[in-house]
């Protein structure tokens, strides 16, 4: 008899609970793959070798960049002769029309096709893929003269213990490979423009940091 009464007690239940009706297939799990370029289970990475095998990424990111630059300078001045045509200015001088608008006549006037407001939102586009080329490009570089200074105190280290100058080899630090590399530097820049290039590269510095 069902139990309708709200004022009075819930009705009871069993306590016990049902068991789950199990298959007799066995789960699978799913098979993880793992990159054997990018697993410590294959041993360290060899970052020369890595380089040399990608190094057609870089070729390719250089041709990439060298496009960019060009549609760049296009986008200027197909916004330049924009901004002449609304004020009514003449054209640029024969010497300057010579030098890049003959070559690249037939981008331009498709570029003039598009309304400014296109023209400077892709300009700024590119713009900041560029920035952030270089920035990479940079960056590779810091980080292939850090590892060429380790490398080289590491031998100049491995040498001294060899004669017997010193006991054990002193492994730098990153903030040791941070000073050698800076004093590198000085001493490129100083061999190249003297002090006052230095000087100019630490203002540099100096106001990135602000």
């Amino acid at each position: 008899m069902p139990h309708n009464d709200p004022d009075g007690p819930p009705p009871e239940r069993s306590a016990r609970v049902r068991p789950r009706r199990q298959s007799g297939v066995p789960a699978v799990r799913p098979h993880r793959f793992v990159d054997p370029r990018f697993s410590d289970l294959y041993g360290a990475v060899d970052r020369k070798q890595f380089e040399d095998n990608y190094k057609f990424l870089r070729e390719q990111e250089e041709e990439e960049q060298s496009r960019r630059k060009h549609c760049i300078q296009c986008l200027k001045y197909a916004l330049r002769r924009h901004e002449r045509e609304e004020v009514g200015q003449d054209e640029e001088s024969e010497e300057e029309e010579d030098r890049f608008e003959e070559e690249n006549r037939d981008e331009i006037n498709r570029l003039m096709l598009r309304p400014p407001s296109d023209l400077k939102a892709e300009l700024q586009q590119l713009k900041r893929e560029s920035q952030l080329y270089i920035s990479r490009t940079k960056d590779r570089e810091v980080r292939a003269r850090r590892q060429a200074v380790r490398k080289g105190i590491i031998k100049r280290e491995a040498a001294a213990v060899r004669d017997g100058k010193k006991q054990r080899a002193f492994i730098p630090k990153r903030s040791q490979l941070k000073r050698e590399v800076l004093a590198e530097t000085f001493d490129k820049l100083e061999k190249k423009g003297g002090k006052g290039a230095v000087d100019k590269y630490v203002e540099r510095k100096t106001k990135k940091r602000r």
